[in-house]
């Protein structure tokens, strides 16, 4: 077999995969702040509970919230008080995560007999396709419902073709085992997964008996000894009732369906699923590997027909894709990261195909490494011209630099990748294609996340909205969960929420006014985002109006507020502070400015 000298061993393969998945785990995780949408909110979460006696609910600014059960909180806490209170530090677990995901996916390919070449792909395209990679390293539940479901469907497979007997319940409980880990971060997906895709191998197989098999269900014992302790927990808190309501109809329910809720619980209000938008979306989710998925579907359209053992890996990793997919296409509420446990099938499917085809490729599979090379270097190119842009800007010469290193070493190593190929090696040639794209993407990362730093560096803000308010009667206008939680975490700053669910904005406004004197504020978050250096070099080849201030503007304009404060960050949020009418000043349609010694803009 070609190349076959250059496959890992089984004991190597794992090491392998964890080295070469390091540096954009680290890098990912580590090497950068805390990032909208989400992080904020959750770095917050995480504060909290490293703060809390009782940690059964995770709490956002000291309210109770119930979107999702505590593990990825408690393991982000206790990393908070390990390694201290960065964003850095809140992400540790996620390398864990990470780690976890990529080694099952990959133990996975190798219990299905396709050998070490095809563990290693499935492993790497599991941790480097855009949008698992995207859930790895951000600070959110998904990353460890990822692992858990990972696992899950690792024992899932195992359990279902061991003998009756101890394999059999070994498989089964570690199913159960990565079931409840999933649960315990994200609900109801860690069970859904893995019973889909064990659902429709029995049925597709027709072995009714697998039912009836007792160690399919031994492993409950495990789940209720992980999950059991946290509900009865749940149920002593203040309004635990409502707390596991919320939990486990509102928040489950109310994402596949529209339910009776209150409006704070009404999920399918937000994120407005499409017809069809996951599976026109897949795609995307999968680059830089989209290409040799597909040809994996391809080769797997004749596989799944195989009578007998020889179809099985083929049908279960299938079975673990698609049925979850249709159910995700047929919920109430669709973001990109709730598809993250689609890719872990075809991450597997991958690896099944990258173990045939190694041996005897087709000329369709040579096309799919061919484009899957140009899709790359595409990528790359994508990548440096966001650094040139970035030095265009003013961010510096260095960008230059980093722009030209990106396409050197991605181009000499897709380079090197066809000819591999054309001797033959198709396994090696994957390899030093996943090198081009992680090196581009490292590099990438490396020059702009500083960038974005700045742009997403809302503690900052947070400090000065905290100075400059920390005495007065602090309101904010309608918050989103990002603002409330930038002034939380590490400040507790104390405010009231005001909200005109009932009344006008004027009405919520003025009434503060009225009943906190002149030392009431009021904090309004403003439309768009602040200009910057990227915004100036764009204005020269396309002219932006200006996002105005919103509600702010229009409170001022009638005289019920004036502007003392403005915040903003470049390319990032821009707040306005808002006190009383000023007596004797006349009202412009964007407020009275005042410019505080704080450098405020």
């Amino acid at each position: 077999m070609p190349g076959s000298r250059h496959v890992p061993s089984n004991r190597s393969w794992a090491l392998l995969v964890v080295v070469a998945l390091a540096p954009v785990w680290l890098i990912g995780s580590l090497d950068r702040g805390l990032w909208t949408p989400d992080e904020p909110r959750e770095a917050d979460i995480a504060w909290r509970m490293s703060q809390q006696s009782d940690r059964a609910l995770p709490q956002l600014a000291g309210t109770p919230f119930l979107e999702k059960p505590p593990l990825s909180y408690w393991m982000s806490a206790g990393a908070l008080q390990l390694f201290g209170g960065s964003a850095g530090a809140a992400r540790v677990p996620n390398i864990l995560y990470a780690a976890l995901t990529a080694l099952s996916s990959g133990a996975l390919a190798l219990a299905m007999e396709s050998g070490v070449a095809a563990a290693l792909v499935a492993a790497l395209v599991a941790g480097t396709a855009i949008t698992a990679f995207r859930v790895a390293i951000w600070l959110a539940p998904d990353a460890c419902l990822l692992a858990g479901c990972s696992l899950s469907l690792l024992g899932a497979y195992l359990g279902y073709t061991a003998a009756a007997g101890r394999r059999k319940l070994l498989g089964y409980a570690l199913m159960h085992v990565g079931a409840a880990i999933g649960f315990m971060a994200k609900s109801a997906p860690g069970w859904v997964v893995p019973a889909l895709a064990l659902a429709s191998i029995i049925v597709w197989e027709r072995r009714w008996s697998e039912l009836r098999r007792w160690e399919l269900y031994a492993g409950l014992l495990l789940q209720a000894f992980i999950i059991g302790p946290w509900i009865v927990a749940v149920t002593r808190t203040p309004h635990g009732n409502d707390a596991l309501l919320a939990l486990f109809w509102h928040n489950i329910v109310g994402r596949f369906a529209k339910i009776a809720a209150p409006a704070a619980l009404d999920y399918s209000a937000g994120h407005q699923n499409s017809p069809g938008k996951y599976l026109l979306e897949l795609p995307i989710y999968l680059l830089p590997w989209t290409v040799l998925a597909a040809a994996a579907l391809r080769r797997a359209w004749d596989r799944v027909r195989a009578t007998g053992a020889e179809g099985t890996p083929w049908r279960f990793a299938v079975g673990a894709t698609l049925p979850f997919l249709a159910l995700l296409s047929v919920a109430a509420t669709a973001r990109d990261i709730y598809a993250a446990p689609v890719l872990l099938g075809l991450s597997v499917l991958v690896g099944l195909w990258a173990g045939e085809a190694r041996g005897a490729p087709s000329r369709i599979d040579e096309l799919a490494m061919h484009s899957t090379r140009v899709l790359v270097a595409v990528l790359a190119c994508v990548f440096a011209a966001v650094l040139v842009t970035l030095a265009a800007a003013g961010s510096g010469v260095m960008y230059v630099v980093a722009a030209l290193a990106v396409l050197a070493v991605s181009l000499i190593a897709l380079r090197f990748a066809a000819q591999l190929q054309r001797r033959g090696d198709l396994h090696r040639s994957f390899l030093a294609t996943y090198i081009a794209y992680t090196a581009a993407l490292c590099l990438t990362a490396l020059a702009a996340f500083p960038v974005v730093d700045r742009w997403q560096n809302l503690a900052c803000l947070a400090q000065r909205i905290h100075g400059d308010s920390e005495h007065d009667a602090l309101a904010l206008l309608a918050p989103d969960e990002t603002t409330i939680a930038m002034l939380d975490r590490g400040l507790r700053t104390r405010f009231t929420i005001l909200t005109t669910d009932s009344a006008t904005a004027q009405q919520v406004v003025s009434n503060w006014f009225n009943t906190h004197g002149l030392r009431a504020r009021v904090l309004v978050l403003l439309p768009g985002h602040a200009p910057g250096e990227l915004t100036r070099l764009l204005e020269r080849v396309h002219h932006t109006p200006s996002p105005g201030d919103g509600i702010a503007g229009r409170l001022a304009t009638q005289g019920t507020a004036s502007i003392v404060r403005r915040y903003e960050l470049p390319q990032g949020r821009r707040y306005a502070l808002l006190g009383p009418p000023a007596r004797g000043t006349k009202v412009t349609p964007f407020g009275p400015r005042v410019k505080s010694a704080a450098g405020d803009f």
